[in-house]
């Protein structure tokens, strides 16, 4: 009887642990630990104003711009003020840039302007270059030398 258990246990151990060490997946030199988010990322933000220097406008009335920056999957998108858009971003440091955007193309007839507001705000998302953040707002930089100013949701 005590060959019989040797027999059947110890190699019924050996699988149970055999098989508890291959449902760990230990950590290899190729595997990268995740980023943390940037100070900018998964964040609502809330458009307040944009434009050249000098030229700085606030939003219309009765309109919202946003704009979510997911870590997770590097995408922009949010409201333009009538239609949703998203685009894929790239980031470093205070570095930022949005290739391309694509968007719903639903017509607003209210507020007045909203639609030429949208037009001006998609344009600028692609001119995009750096970024800065400070006391709840994001502050954002366009190769014309424009701005947009967000708050933070």
């Amino acid at each position: 009887m005590n060959n019989l258990v040797k027999t059947l246990i110890i190699p019924l151990v050996l699988l149970v642990i055999v098989f508890v060490a291959c449902k760990f997946e230990p950590m290899t030199f190729d595997d990268e630990p995740e980023d943390e988010p940037l100070d900018f990322e998964n964040i609502e933000w809330v458009l307040e104003s944009f434009g050249e220097p000098g030229n700085i406008r606030l939003v219309i009335e009765g309109s919202a711009i946003t704009a979510s920056f997911s870590s997770a999957t590097h995408e922009v998108s949010g409201s333009a003020g009538c239609n949703y858009y998203s685009g894929d971003y790239e980031a470093d440091n205070s570095e930022l840039s949005i290739p391309a955007v694509g968007n719903t193309e639903m017509a607003c007839m209210e507020p007045e302007g909203v639609m030429e507001q949208e037009q001006q705000y998609l344009r600028l998302l692609i001119l995009v270059e750096s970024y800065e953040t400070d006391d709840g707002q994001l502050r954002i930089t366009c190769s014309d030398g424009s701005v947009m100013v967000f708050a933070g949701d």
